[in-house]
């Protein structure tokens, strides 16, 4: 092996080994390139690897040949050159090649066995070529020489070029080939011959060649390796945009709310997702790409239940929308019920665009949004906003139209003494019954509170509802465990369509106000006349609230006296309303519209005010009576009132006396009984008015801790000469003893009506026969001719 080494030029020796190490670092890239493309890709660098490999293992057996010195001069044939050439690209590029693309390691092995012999075929062609010698080769070394470069070969391939391998792999494919050249090499023996006339190639020009051959290969090699790279980046790059967009796309698709079907050019179906086929009733399977549009809307009518025509109707309208310039947007009902929003948007290239939206759920909120802006929650019946846009309506058509309004009778109370609950089921039962004694075209409301409209369908039948209304509303009305029997009042209006809708509510609301004063289960018809009463109603209550400010009202004092010596105790307060335009108001007049409207506690307080103001100009045992109204004794402020008039004007609490009507002690008894108490805690008395006009009288006289009864003036007027009037007079004067309570009588204008109320006992009284309503100034007079001009026996009112 030395004498070998010896015959061989060290530096074509080392220039065949840098070609072999470079070929074989040049391969295991390649390889590992080869392997990590697609397969698309893969032949283009399996082809490069068979070049490499091929020109590669050819170049190293040339330059080392040429670094072969032996003792006589050789020539190389061309032609045998070129097959060794041919060779090493087929027997060993082939080979190294197709491992790239088998899957199992044994048919790796076996193709990097098939290379290693194809270097051994090519170096034994190459030897061949050699002209002017005779040579012969050592079996042994020969089979050696095959065998290093198969098993070497066979080993790169097996250990492969991906991490850290690749150093290995290229290492084991240079001593395969440097093995089997310089083993072959050792067992061969050259005996020189002359051979005249042949056509070989000098070895100088054998290495031009070569070199140029080897330069030219790895310079192509590398530009193909570094291109390659770059576009397979470039590719793989694309490769996994465009994998990464269709994954977008696909999730997208998969996850929006929205059905989508692409239809091409062709009218067939490109893309779909699934919410189109769930939203149209479509099986699994049922649509599919490649599928067109006529077969899709035919699949959707037969899962739906259309008909033939329909669905014939449904392709007709697809197409006309697809050949459009705009976009069509339209809603369809299905027969289940569900409403999809569909749009067809055409595309500039031809097909369109199909998106599905379901948009059932946003239709029935918006239904019964509406439904709720126009109906009342609790009983379902139309609200007033319905009511006034129904009047609107039907006014316009140019029909008279009939209002009912109707509310139930003491509806508060309900609320007041079962609840709210109980009070909502009560609505809920009127309704019902309501809608079963209304014809079909009769439209019910429910305006607010218990108040209810009703609009009959034929305007002239409005009392006759009226009437059955009424009468349906005796029977009590079944709530929970409780029987309610509550009745209803109603007021009725016919309005020509010249009226609006607000003055046809208007006159209704009138007539209910003029029913519900006549008392319940009755019905008013709306009059003329009731529209300006009610206008001069609104006026009056203006200039109620105008009036205080203005000190339009003034306080005059009716005499109060003892009986029977006639001594003066006191004096009533009572207001009088100078009008700057009408003059003297009366207050039977203006008193319950300020009640009503709650001006009455601004107004009771400047009287109480006032009247203490000037009792505390009077001496100390006279003492003023001030009428106070229920809706004063409701208030809290009342007490607070009392309590800085006292202070304010240094009077001491029995010189006030608090007068208020039987009727409202009763009625609103529950109501004012914390008040009533709290006057009586700071010794205000308390006198109770028109006694005996009101409920059991009699029976109420213990159930109010009383410090003066007020007899009505209708039983004075009477007393003289009825014998009922004297016997009530009789009884009250002895119950009032008995339960030690002063009376006084009101009204007193002759003196028969005086002696009869002497002649009972009754303590005091009260009327013109005494002393008439007066200005303060005369009832201060008044006051100081009583003081200077004593009266006989003295009696002191309780």
């Amino acid at each position: 092996m030395l004498a070998l080494i010896a015959q061989h030029s060290l530096p074509l020796v080392l220039t065949a080994l840098f070609v072999c190490v470079t070929m074989a670092a040049i391969l295991v890239y390649l390889i590992r390139r080869a392997q990590a493309v697609r397969s698309s890709r893969r032949y283009f660098w399996m082809t490069t690897i068979a070049l490499v490999a091929g020109v590669g293992v050819w170049t190293t057996h040339f330059v080392a040949m040429l670094g072969f010195r032996p003792d006589t001069a050789l020539g190389y044939d061309l032609t045998v050159t070129l097959a060794s050439l041919a060779i090493g690209v087929v027997g060993v590029g082939l080979p190294m090649a197709l491992t790239v693309i088998v899957a199992r390691r044994w048919q790796r092995g076996v193709l990097g066995a098939l290379a290693g012999a194809g270097v051994g075929a090519m170096h034994f062609t190459g030897m061949a070529a050699l002209q002017g010698c005779l040579t012969s080769y050592s079996v042994p070394l020969t089979v050696l020489a095959f065998a290093a470069g198969m098993v070497f070969l066979a080993s790169a391939v097996l250990i492969g070029s991906r991490g850290g391998r690749g150093f290995v792999m290229a290492s084991l494919i240079v001593a395969g080939v440097c093995a089997l050249h310089f083993t072959a090499m050792s067992g061969l023996t050259i005996t020189p011959v002359a051979s005249p006339g042949l056509s070989s190639v000098e070895p100088v020009t054998l290495s031009v060649c070569v070199a140029m051959a080897a330069l030219m290969l790895f310079v192509t090699a590398m530009a193909i390796a570094v291109g390659g790279a770059q576009r397979d980046e470039r590719m793989l790059h694309e490769t996994q945009m465009r994998t990464e967009h269709l994954a977008m796309l696909s999730t997208a698709l998969a996850n929006m709310s929205n059905g989508l079907v692409k239809i091409s050019a062709q009218r067939t179906i490109d893309l779909y997702n699934d919410q189109a086929r769930a939203m149209l009733l479509l099986s699994e399977g049922a649509i599919c790409t490649g599928m067109d549009l006529d077969s899709f809307l035919s699949k959707v009518g037969a899962a739906n239940g259309w008909s033939a025509e329909r669905i014939a109707r449904t392709i007709r309208n697809h197409d006309r929308w697809m050949a459009q310039e705009t976009t069509t947007r339209l809603e369809h009902t299905f027969d289940d019920g569900r409403i999809l929003s569909i749009s067809c948007r055409p595309l500039a290239e031809g097909g369109a665009i199909l998106t599905y939206d379901d948009v059932t759920s946003e239709r029935e909120v918006r239904a019964e949004m509406a439904h709720m802006a126009f109906h009342d929650a609790l009983t379902g019946l139309p609200n007033r906003r319905n009511f006034n846009e129904t009047i609107e309506a039907r006014l316009k058509s140019g029909d008279a139209v009939t209002v009912l309004m109707l509310d139930l009778d003491h509806f508060k109370e309900v609320n007041d003494t079962l609840g709210h609950r109980v009070g909502d089921q009560l609505l809920i039962v009127a309704a019902q019954r309501l809608r079963t004694l209304c014809g079909h075209g009769d439209a019910i409301f429910r305006i607010g509170g218990d108040e209810i409209a009703i609009v009959p369908e034929v305007a002239d039948e409005g009392e006759a509802l009226a009437c059955a209304v009424i009468s349906a509303f005796r029977s009590p009305f079944q709530v929970d465990q409780h029987a309610l029997s509550v009745g209803c009042s109603v007021g009725l209006a016919t309005s020509d369509p010249s009226d609006g809708a607000d003055l046809a509510v208007q006159k209704a609301d009138l007539a209910l106000y003029r029913a519900k004063e006549q008392g319940r289960f009755c019905f008013a018809v709306y009059a003329e006349g009731m529209l300006e009463k009610a206008a001069q109603r609104r006026q009056t209550e203006r200039e109620l609230a105008r009036a205080t400010a203005s000190g339009e009202f003034e306080l005059v004092y009716q005499p109060l006296y003892g009986l029977p010596d006639r001594s003066l105790a006191g004096f009533e307060a009572l207001i009088r309303w100078h009008h700057p335009t009408r003059g003297l108001v009366s207050p039977a007049e203006f008193i319950p519209l300020a009640e009503a409207n709650g001006i009455i506690r601004e107004i009771g307080a400047w009287v109480l005010d006032e009247a203490c103001r000037q009792v505390s100009l009077w001496p100390a045992h006279i003492h003023v009576a001030v009428n106070v109204s229920p809706v004063q004794m409701r208030s809290a402020d009342l007490l607070r009132q009392v309590t800085q008039c006292l202070d304010r004007y240094g009077l001491t609490p029995d010189r006030l006396e608090i007068e208020l009507t039987e009727t409202a002690m009763v009625e609103d008894g529950h109501a004012i009984a914390a008040t009533l108490a709290g006057l009586r805690a700071l010794g205000i008395r308390i006198a109770m008015d028109d006694f005996g006009t009101g409920y059991s009288s009699l029976a109420h006289l213990r159930d109010f801790q009383l410090d003066r009864i007020k007899i009505d003036r209708s039983f004075v007027d009477a007393a003289p000469d009825d014998v009922g009037a004297q016997a009530v007079l009789r009884a009250v004067t002895a119950m009032a003893r008995e339960l030690s309570i002063p009376t006084l009588a009101e009204g007193v204008e002759r003196g028969d009506q005086l002696a009869k109320l002497v002649a009972l006992g009754v303590n005091a009284a009260q009327g013109y026969l005494l002393g008439r309503p007066m200005q303060a100034a005369q009832a201060t007079d008044l006051v100081v001719s009583a003081v200077t001009v004593p009266r006989q026996k003295p009696r002191k009112i309780a």
